[in-house]
């Protein structure tokens, strides 16, 4: 009836111990009842036979208990495990396996433990990779040249990035997080891009338009925008602010806009005179012989003029696709520097200017393209004679050791500011000065140069000084 008892129910086995030793109780009980009475010493023997079953009964207590214990223990554990808060699977505890029941529960923990063990693993790396996301999108976030901003329903600032607080110039993105972003912005505006910010109102649809700092352009030109976002919730609209920096494409665009000023002045000019001298020769038939050389003497200085520029336009437009090559050859620097100013001498004595040429001893061969050099030579002192006041002096002076040449063009004209030089080499580039402004020009020579210089392995350095004359040193190496 017993056999095998391990695979029955708890209930029963506890009914079938409490059931043996109670009829085991009961039986001694009455067998010694009937042997006592039959011996007449019944009363004598009442405590030993009512002990004896009680012993009985302790005994199956006992071994009742015994049996529960495991049971007790799991239920023990099980329910402070429904009742904890966080449910957590580690205060579970294995049991000494001397019991078929506890064995079982030690391998169901084991296997519990292991399940658990291998979920936080996953979770560990899901929220590091989940880490490494954020972190790599924040510092995306942090490396955008454009200014963002996320600002609240209140328009105060929640979220920027570095770009926005430096275009602000403001040094920590942090001090700005809880501030007003139109304040900030009013700050970085005249007064006419004041009163657009102030116009942008509440309305859902996206905002964009340009703010200056002052009515000068080279002070700041800023695109700015605004865009309402409304989350999941449906609550009130954040703003996204996105303000780039477009400063030099603004002054690029002015450039542009002056250069086709200039460039149809340039070609109106000597097509004008071309056409006002060539009809005067044709119609005319009493001009004097010296006044009819002097006439095409200015046909042809135009139409060289015209060839000039011309030339210019095809070199811009082959730094603007990056296309200008040289081809370098060895170059007799002598004969080269004569042609260039033979070029410039009959401009500079229109001037009435002093223009000497000082030259090293003995000049080296030079490795170079002839043509791409003698132009930005040409470039660098017709500049000079240009803004060299009339009377004034222009000299170039060429020194060279074993290694490098240089080309120093001096001259005693307006100069440049300070602010202006950093520009100076730029495409379209001309000084507001109102001195160079009322010269002709393209603002294309010193950029050319430059990129000559570079192509040759050299560079252009620049030395002025307002009103007191100015020194362009173009330095080339020899091999």
């Amino acid at each position: 009836m017993f056999v095998a008892h391990h695979n029955r129910s708890l209930t029963r086995r506890l009914s079938e111990q409490y059931l043996l030793f109670g009829l085991s109780g009961l039986f001694f009980f009455t067998v010694s009842a009937v042997y006592l009475s039959w011996h007449g010493s019944l009363l004598q023997s009442i405590p030993a036979a009512v002990g004896i079953p009680l012993v009985f009964l302790l005994l199956g207590s006992f071994v009742l208990r015994r049996t529960s214990y495991w049971h007790e223990n799991i239920e023990r554990q099980l329910t402070h495990f429904a009742n904890s808060e966080d449910h957590s699977v580690t205060e579970l505890r294995p049991l000494p396996a001397t019991d078929a029941l506890a064995a079982g529960w030690n391998q169901l923990l084991a296997r519990i433990l292991e399940h658990s063990a291998w979920n936080g693993v996953e979770r560990r790396l899901s929220e590091a990779v989940d880490t490494q996301q954020a972190k790599r999108w924040e510092a995306v976030f942090q490396d955008l040249t454009d200014g963002i901003a996320v600002c609240n329903s209140d328009g105060r600032i929640t979220q920027l990035n570095r770009s926005f607080a430096t275009l602000l110039q403001r040094p920590d993105s942090k001090n700005l997080v809880g501030m007003d972003i139109t304040d900030l912005l009013l700050g970085l505006a005249d007064e006419n891009s004041q009163e657009q910010i102030r116009g942008l109102g509440n309305n859902h649809a996206t905002q964009v338009l340009e703010i200056q700092k002052s009515a000068d352009p080279s002070q700041g030109v800023y695109r700015l925008s605004r865009t309402m976002h409304t989350g999941d919730s449906g609550g009130p609209a954040d703003s996204i602010w996105t303000l780039r920096d477009v400063t030099q494409q603004k002054l690029a665009e002015k450039a542009r806009e002056q250069f086709v000023f200039t460039a149809t002045h340039e070609l109106r000019t000597p097509l004008a005179n071309i056409r006002a001298y060539s009809e005067t020769l044709a119609l005319a038939s009493d001009i004097p012989f010296e006044q009819q050389q002097s006439f095409y003497n200015i046909i042809n200085n135009e139409a060289t003029r015209l060839a000039r520029f011309v030339d210019e336009l095809l070199n811009i437009s082959q730094m603007e696709a990056g296309a200008i090559t040289i081809q370098k050859h060895e170059v007799q620097l002598e004969r080269l520097l004569s042609e260039v100013l033979e070029s410039q001498r009959p401009v500079a004595t229109e001037k009435k200017q002093s223009f000497d040429s000082v030259f090293a001893p003995k000049l080296p061969k030079l490795m170079a393209d002839k043509d791409k050099l003698a132009a930005a030579l040409t470039n660098l002192i017709s500049n000079a004679i240009k803004y060299t006041p009339v009377g004034g002096k222009v000299t170039l002076r060429v020194d060279a050791d074993t290694t490098r040449i240089l080309f120093l063009v001096e001259d005693s004209g307006i100069g440049i500011s300070a602010d202006d030089l950093p520009k100076l080499c730029g495409k379209f580039f001309r000084s507001g000065d109102e001195r160079v402004q009322a010269e002709v020009g393209s603002g294309l020579g010193l950029a050319f140069a430059q990129e000559v210089a570079r192509l040759h392995g050299g560079s252009i350095s620049i030395r002025s000084q307002l009103n007191q004359g100015s020194c362009f040193t173009l330095e080339l190496p020899i091999r």
